[in-house]
């Protein structure tokens, strides 16, 4: 098969939806743990059939989503770009020591202690911040608008906006702060030409270790020498202008402690093949958000439903997931159809009992007016 053969075969499997015949795609393409899943189910909510809408990491998870290797996403990209295709491409960026904290406690069960979260919300801050400590330099802190994108001169960050729009090659490359997500409504409605509601949608805080996770944020404290990394990082240079980078600095200059040592490139490696090796849990959620991105018709109705409920305020979603909806719609015609036959059960037993009333009242009148 022909590099171009697999990349079609690639776009079958991702936008595998017979249901949506859209000429407009936006692909969340962003590191994980910078709040990409809220993005995911507000678009797909708020554009519902107008725009095919992924959400992708990198080339691994690329494979585990259509089975397909060599293939490069910004391949798929360019090639629908090529096509006439309305393409968007999508960045978030989050600080990182936030960044980190909470990529670490996403895989705090499957990898890191390889116990079930409702046990390792019982351990100590210092047993989960000695581990963390250990891991810090390795864990993520790349930029995939600077690094992935394959864009050369990437436009500096409009702090004015609170975004970046860029069009290289007919693709259209925005870059978010994760900081402004309050903003994210208006500034994807204004771009987007479309009114866009914000779901959030999984929250480490509101999983079964969310009391630790919230825990651990607010009393973790920062080796010293990982504090002189973060001040020369690079990202948090170019998205944040120097009054925001002083402001989320001084934060973290109040909670430090004595340096520590991380884990070699070697024992990091050794780390993490021991941790794949113990891991119970598959780590590609499939089916994790809210709205799973189904175009048929039972949910796009699901989907208009949660758009107008979130539009009135309302936070509490069930999530659009196509079997269930279609569950959900067979009960509630197996019980409207339940309530009609009762209701006319209750309607032949008012008429038999009338009729009898009447029968009964007509023989009473009749003895009183023939005595």
């Amino acid at each position: 098969m022909s590099n171009l053969e697999k990349i079609r075969d690639v776009i079958d499997k991702l936008f595998n939806n017979k249901y949506n015949i859209s000429n407009n795609y936006i692909f969340i393409y962003t590191p994980p743990k910078v709040g990409s899943t809220t993005l995911v189910t507000s678009l797909r909510v708020s554009l519902a059939k107008s725009y095919n809408v992924i959400h992708i990491h990198d080339e691994i998870m690329l494979n585990v989503l259509t089975g397909i290797n060599d293939v490069k996403i910004n391949d798929i990209i360019q090639y629908l770009a090529s096509n006439n295709k309305n393409v968007y491409v999508i960045d978030i960026y989050r600080t990182p020591i936030e960044r980190k904290i909470s990529e670490f406690f996403e895989k705090i069960a499957v990898y890191h202690f390889n116990n079930t979260e409702d046990n390792i919300s019982k351990y100590s801050i210092k047993r989960i911040s000695d581990r963390f400590d250990k891991l810090f330099t390795h864990l993520e802190n790349g930029d995939h608008y600077i690094d992935k994108y394959n864009i050369s001169k990437p436009v500096p960050f409009d702090f004015n906006k609170k975004y970046t729009i860029q069009e290289v090659n007919n693709v259209k490359y925005i870059k978010l702060r994760l900081c402004d997500s309050q903003l994210w409504a208006n500034i994807l409605s204004t771009i987007l030409k479309t009114d866009i509601v914000m779901i959030v949608d999984y929250k480490t805080e509101t999983k079964e270790i969310g009391e630790l996770y919230n825990r651990f944020k607010s009393e973790y404290r920062l080796p010293k020498n990982y504090f002189e990394n973060i001040k020369n990082c690079k990202y948090l240079n170019f998205y944040y202008s120097e009054e925001e980078r002083k402001k989320y600095l001084m934060t973290w200059s109040n909670r430090l402690c004595q340096e520590k040592v991380p884990y070699t490139k070697d024992e990091f490696k050794f780390y993490m093949s021991l941790c794949l090796e113990n891991q119970y849990i598959n780590d590609i959620q499939l089916e994790h958000y809210i709205d799973n991105g189904c175009f048929c018709k039972l949910c796009n109705d699901k989907r208009k439903d949660i758009f107008f409920k979130a539009k009135r305020g309302e936070t509490d979603f069930q999530k659009i997931i196509h079997n269930n909806v279609v569950l959900e719609k067979n009960q509630n015609i197996i019980t409207k159809g339940i309530e009609i036959i009762n209701k006319k059960i209750v309607d032949i037993n008012k008429n038999f009992a009338n009729r009898k009333f009447k029968k009964n009242k007509f023989a009473i009148d009749y003895k009183l007016n023939n005595r």
